[in-house]
């Protein structure tokens, strides 16, 4: 039994080795042929057997390989906020914005004429109309801060309001002095700088030269320069 075990070990072992043996000349006889065909076209095609995993390395890792081109992105364009295109025409945008400007803009004119229209008329409500007057305070206001306007306060209402101011006692009477007096003071400044370059103008052309110019005074409109002097009249007799 032993013996026989051995002999068949053995011959297991021989038939082993023979077919390693085989495998290998089979091995060795394509590496011969891949390496004939790689010296008969110049050695191109030449192929590594022994280390197939790092050919594959070397292959993936090789620098030579060029990259794929990428496409380059597209800029956006910016969006162009002129209010005109290149022909000079306006665009939606912006005659949607002169329409609610000028919209805004009738509103406002509408809502000032209107304000105008209720103090004049409270104003003439309080000459012709005393018991069913009432005092507002707003539309007093407003009289007071355009009193020297002959466009928002007619000539035909000053005389009126001018009696309506009569009646103010307190800081309102000592304001509307002080107002009245700046425009008084005013005129006067023009006048003397009038006279001055008068005489500017009779001295030699070096004198002139030295000397520093000062600001001029500005001339108040002549019916505000009037009203000032009615109003002082009316108040302080």
């Amino acid at each position: 039994m032993g013996n026989n075990y051995k002999k068949k070990n053995k011959n297991k072992k021989k038939r082993l080795e023979r077919a390693k043996n085989a495998a290998n000349e089979q091995h060795e006889e394509q590496v011969q042929q891949v390496k004939d065909q790689g010296n008969e076209s110049g050695g191109e095609n030449e192929v590594d057997f022994s280390s197939p995993k790092k050919r594959q390395h070397e292959v993936e890792d090789d620098s030579d390989v060029e990259d794929k081109p990428q496409r380059k992105k597209k800029k956006k364009q910016p969006i162009q906020m002129d209010s005109t295109d290149k022909k000079g025409k306006k665009s939606i945008r912006q005659m949607k914005r002169e329409k609610f400007a000028a919209r805004q803009a009738e509103a406002q004119s509408a809502a000032k004429d209107q304000l105008k229209s209720q103090c004049l008329n409270y104003l003439s409500q309080w000459k012709h109309d005393k018991p069913n007057w009432k005092f507002m305070k707003a539309r007093q206001v407003w009289l007071f801060k355009n009193k020297f306007s002959t466009h928002l306060i007619p000539d035909a209402s000053w005389p009126t309001l001018l009696e309506y101011f009569e009646s103010a006692q307190g800081n309102i009477r000592k304001i509307l002095l002080e107002d009245a007096h700046k425009v008084i003071k005013q005129m006067d400044e023009w006048t003397e700088s009038q006279k001055e370059e008068t005489q500017k103008d009779d001295e030699d052309d070096q004198d002139n030269e030295d000397s520093e110019e000062s600001p001029k005074p500005k001339k108040p409109d002549d019916s505000v320069y009037k009203r000032a002097r009615d109003l002082i009249q009316c108040l302080e007799e």
